[in-house]
């Protein structure tokens, strides 16, 4: 898997209107970034014992963009030293230069003149959306040449929960720009099940048996069930073999559902045979 090289910029920054779609101007191109992470940031300090104590005390850290080369509005906004420089959008990019996702949206506090070379700019930006955690660095990483061609790399050891929803937005969006098509009547699929052990991975593992590595099927009950349906009015019949059920049966359990509860290993199976999925468990 190639991995970015500092020459290519791994981050953009576009100016933030929600009006449009899908994303507005970009304003720069940035070399890396600090403290982009949830789990990157430094350990807060201790709630102060002074009752008078600044309510800064526990404030995070801004994100850093590094080696940024700006461009259009906020270039103009620099060399006028106006000071209000206005809400961005970061965006993790693949090699092409393409958007993977956004990455966190906040206003722009500050900047200084970038080491990493002449014309370059280091931004600071003052996050008002939650940062993403560090497994959705090791997801980007894997999409950074496009779709992956290995299978099951969004089961990779640190990822979690949290890396395989970011996994499933990635893969949406890239099925989303290359036209993807649902299953085709009649096919016999076959879903690697030793990695399902949660509902996550099982979209995650679906969208591969589905469509190959970096796949998508879907990432819930509904999308899943547009995804099969396609252009036609119900779900062409198709075969799933499920390979290692025992390890979604054992993680998943077989309790039904309650209140916000994820689905059980039962529930899962029976969303898909009420789609017209005939399974085989293997």
């Amino acid at each position: 898997m190639q991995r970015p090289t500092c020459a290519q910029p791994k981050y953009a920054l576009a100016a933030y209107d929600p009006e449009a779609a899908p994303y507005d101007e970009i304003w720069a191109l940035c070399a890396d970034a600090q403290h982009l992470f949830a789990d990157q940031l430094p350990d807060r300090p201790g709630v102060p014992e002074e009752r008078d104590a600044p309510s800064d005390a526990l404030t995070e850290p801004p994100v850093r963009l590094l080696g940024c080369s700006p461009r259009g509005a906020l270039k103009d906004g620099l060399e006028s030293g106006r000071s209000d420089l206005g809400h961005g959008r970061v965006l993790r990019l693949g090699r092409l230069g393409r958007p993977l996702q956004h990455a966190v949206e906040g206003e722009i506090v500050a900047w200084i003149p970038s080491a990493r070379g002449p014309g370059l700019v280091d931004l600071a930006l003052d996050p008002w959306t939650v940062r993403p955690p560090r497994a959705a660095e090791q997801v980007w990483d894997a999409w950074w040449s496009g779709r992956p061609t290995e299978p099951n790399l969004w089961a990779r050891d640190g990822t979690g929960a949290d890396g395989r929803a970011h996994w499933l937005a990635v893969a949406r969006k890239h099925a989303g720009r290359s036209g993807a098509v649902g299953p085709a009547p009649g096919t016999t699929y076959h879903l690697d099940g030793r990695h399902i052990t949660d509902e996550p991975a099982f979209y995650c593992a679906l969208g591969e048996a589905v469509n190959g590595p970096g796949g998508y099927a879907g990432r819930s009950a509904d999308t899943l069930r547009d995804h099969l349906r396609g252009e036609a009015d119900a779900p062409p019949p198709v075969t799933l073999v499920w390979h290692a059920a025992h390890t979604a049966r054992t993680c998943l359990g077989v309790t039904p559902r309650t209140d916000a509860r994820p689905p059980s290993f039962e529930e899962l199976l029976d969303l898909l045979r009420e789609m017209g999925v005939e399974v085989v468990l293997a």
